[in-house]
């Protein structure tokens, strides 16, 4: 085999290869992007449909010359001993802007949580764990 065919077919199948490489790299390309638009499209579609559900709470019907009824007085939570009113003032706004004001959330009682931290309650639960 002389020098001229030898780069002949070494330069045929480097472009071989560029072309098989770039070929899939696009592939991979529209591949992401055709997965990109479908999750996209379901995330609209949920957001429609908790905006549409929203926008039916709203919704009050009309009514005529009825007579207003008074709000419901707010209860409470009742709080252990101690627990000082701001405290339980920060997690009322807590759950408050948790759930939002469409949802009906009602606290029914503040307790100190038992004397473990979440780390110590995480490190009992994996060293008791069964095999």
């Amino acid at each position: 085999m002389d020098m001229m065919s030898k780069f002949t077919i070494s330069a045929s199948m480097l472009l071989t290869g560029f072309v098989i490489v770039f070929a899939v790299l696009i592939f991979l390309i529209f591949i992401i992007w055709l997965m990109g638009k479908i999750v996209t499209g379901a995330q609209n579609a949920s957001t429609n449909r908790k905006k549409e559900k929203v926008q039916n709470i709203a919704k009050v019907p009309e009514t005529k010359n009825e007579p207003v009824k008074p709000a419901a007085k707010p209860v409470e939570p009742k709080a252990e001993s101690g627990t000082p009113d701001e405290v339980i003032a920060v997690i009322s706004a807590a759950v408050y802007s948790m759930y939002g004001s469409k949802e009906k959330v009602r606290i029914k009682s503040i307790k100190k949580s038992s004397s473990r931290s979440a780390w110590a309650n995480a490190g009992v639960l994996r060293n008791t764990r069964p095999f």
